[in-house]
């Protein structure tokens, strides 16, 4: 037998919240939950670790990419330093917009290699150097991605929690 409705409340929450005007379904990613938060926070913290030490070790190579390049890549790396020792020490706070600085340097500074002369391989430049300035991008093009994610309610980082109640 089946449990009476009457005992339950259907008005927890408007379950038609996603749904646009006019459609049956929400969009697709709101069907999708993933509920890590520890691991979300680490791998958010990682991906700008990581990008802060591709953009100190193209700056400490002899490549000159721009004028001023040395100043700013340090500048990228300064700022990956700083989240990641915010994001370390003030454990239970947001700090995922704070993220978004030294990714979108990253990617400027990586579009600006491109109207100079990037530390690519056929340019004269190592391959680890290569290495380090494309993976530079992949991770501001990451944690852009990421954020995306936490923003859309894909993905949870701490101290949030979804809970499963949707």
């Amino acid at each position: 037998m089946s449990a009476s409705t009457k005992r339950v409340d259907p008005d927890i929450h408007d379950v038609k919240k996603h749904v646009p005007p006019g459609r049956k379904r929400a969009p697709f990613f709101r069907y999708i939950r993933i509920n890590l938060p520890h691991l979300t926070r680490a791998v958010l913290l990682f991906v700008i670790g990581l990008l802060g030490v591709c953009a100190f070790y193209v700056s400490a190579q002899d490549f000159d990419i721009f004028v001023g390049s040395d100043t700013v890549l340090y500048f990228v790396a300064g700022l990956s330093l700083a989240f990641v020792l915010y994001g370390m020490i003030f454990y239970k706070q947001r700090v995922w917009d704070f993220g978004l600085l030294p990714a979108f340097a990253a990617l400027f500074t990586y579009a600006g290699g491109l109207f100079g002369t990037a530390p690519y391989v056929w340019n004269g430049a190592e391959l680890y150097t290569a290495a380090a300035w494309n993976t530079m991008m992949f991770c501001g093009f990451g944690y852009l991605l990421l954020r995306w994610a936490i923003g859309y309610g894909v993905l949870v980082a701490y101290p949030d929690s979804q809970g499963f109640e949707d």
